[in-house]
């Protein structure tokens, strides 16, 4: 090849390179905050800290998330208090979000991406409407989360807005807390396993389960009053009756007038700490199999030493003071070590055979 010819080569491969780097600059539009492309939410950028009132809507419920001062609340859940870190961290999302690309306009394409109304039937969306006093200052149908988004980010969600056929696969991560148990911080008590000496808990029948540890350091408890003759299947059923109260996690609030405890359905359980902290709870399960659970506590009046009892009234003191007000829906397994019987615990004649 001569020189000249070379020379040629050379600069046309330079411009293809060029322009192939452009073109992929350009697809992927990265710049020192992930991507130029159009913010979702531009009303929200400027007004981020001005937000009082997020609204959470979905097929089946809305949470309407209100500031009250320096703290938020769920209206619908008598403004039981949210986590501000969840307020922040959404609001930040939001306001981050780039438009991304442009998609479908036909609406019987919504439901694959989940950007259908939320009222539609069996609609898998989430509407977030952000309100700044009384403006909209944001409002996003956010639909299915996807991976396959150019630039930075790597990750985005399908999102439309109300009224407006286009949908977008915008780009960001969006995280969308779509419960209560999402919202707030779950945790509502912790008694931690290895404080609890008793439990005995009473179903509306009248049977009895009670257990005691087996010695101040075991890990094992058993069973008072154990019929002669009866065979344990799993001790692990008898000894995570007393996980029931530890790191214990609400996934849903009311008011003590807003949930009935049937007496035919009620089952109260009474857990006893070694340093004499004594927890009674009443849970019930519903005919929609969700469980729910309310709670008390007290010193044990038997507490011989004086600096112990006053260290027990204050932590009882304490739980009453926060949870008094209200009543929870708990994890199915918190509710399952709480409410043992002692004939599940039991081998069976059928199992003996087997």
């Amino acid at each position: 090849m001569s020189p000249k010819a070379f020379l040629g080569f050379s600069i046309v491969t330079i411009v293809v390179i060029i322009a192939a780097a452009f073109s992929i600059v350009s697809r992927y539009e990265v710049d020192t905050n992930g991507s130029s492309q159009a913010r979702l939410l531009p009303g929200l950028t400027d007004r981020v800290n001005d937000v009082t009132e997020i609204v959470y809507q979905d097929n089946e419920q809305m949470l309407t998330v209100r500031r009250d001062g320096e703290s938020w609340g769920i209206v619908e859940r008598a403004n039981y208090t949210v986590d501000p870190e969840v307020v922040r961290t959404l609001l930040v999302s939001l306001s981050e979000m780039r438009q991304g690309e442009p998609k479908t306009r036909v609406k019987d394409r919504y439901a694959r991406i989940q950007v259908q109304d939320v009222d539609a039937a069996d609609a898998q969306s989430m509407l977030l409407t952000v309100r700044a006093d009384e403006s909209v200052v944001g409002e996003i149908i956010v639909g299915r989360e996807s991976r396959e988004v150019a630039g930075a980010a790597g990750i985005g969600r399908y999102v439309r807005k109300p009224g407006e056929d286009r949908a977008w696969l915008a780009s960001g991560r969006l995280d969308v807390p779509s419960s209560v148990k999402a919202w707030v911080k779950p945790e509502f008590m912790h008694v931690a396993s290895e404080r609890i000496a008793t439990a005995r808990i009473v179903h509306p029948d009248g049977h009895v389960m009670s257990i005691k540890r087996a010695a101040p350091k075991s890990s094992k408890f058993l069973i008072t009053d154990l019929p002669k003759d009866a065979t344990i299947k799993y001790q692990s059923d008898i000894d995570n009756i007393a996980d029931g109260l530890d790191h214990l996690e609400l996934e849903d609030v009311a008011r003590p007038g807003e949930r009935e405890f049937p007496a035919d359905k009620t089952i109260k359980t009474e857990y006893r700490t070694s340093d004499g902290l004594i927890i009674n709870a009443e849970s019930y399960e519903t005919e929609k199999v969700t469980f729910w659970g309310k709670f008390s506590a007290r010193a044990a009046d038997d507490i011989e030493d004086a600096e112990t009892a006053e260290k027990i009234k204050k932590e009882a003191e304490a739980i009453n003071a926060k949870v008094s007000d209200w009543v929870y829906q708990l994890p199915s397994y918190k509710y399952r070590y709480m409410t043992r019987r002692v004939d599940e615990v039991l081998e069976k004649p059928e199992d003996k055979k087997s």
